[in-house]
């Protein structure tokens, strides 16, 4: 998340020290700024799929580990196989809420590019 709120900075920073330093006309500038922008959303929105895509590889690999813990675990005791599958249960609701967050995150970010482009 660190990543993504520093790349949206740098591209703030960049768009500003353009405006500063283009020799170009204002229109012509502001196009330059509204490709650097879609080109920053691009960027962005592949970095939230690529999590999205680790995410549930995530789950689906504690799915798996799970499954293969408990066919051969069947000689655990009762108190650690329930150990085991509340610590798993944690590990999944961790999960969910890193997805929440970066659902969050994205629809954030998608309604502040759709208010600086009602702004440009």
């Amino acid at each position: 998340m660190r990543n993504a709120e520093g790349f949206m900075v740098g591209i703030l920073v960049g768009a500003v020290g353009a405006l500063l330093l283009a020799p170009a006309s204002g229109v012509e500038t502001r196009q330059e700024l509204r490709k650097a922008m879609d080109k920053g959303r691009d960027r962005l929105r592949n970095m939230e799929s690529l999590a999205e895509v680790r995410i549930g590889l995530l789950i689906d690999e504690i799915q798996e580990k799970t499954a293969r813990l408990m066919d051969a675990g069947g000689d655990l005791v009762e108190s650690k196989r329930q150990d085991l599958l509340e610590a798993i249960q944690v590990a999944k609701r961790a999960l969910a809420e890193e997805r929440d967050i970066l659902t969050r995150s994205t629809r954030a970010r998608r309604i502040d590019a759709l208010e600086e482009d009602t702004d440009l």
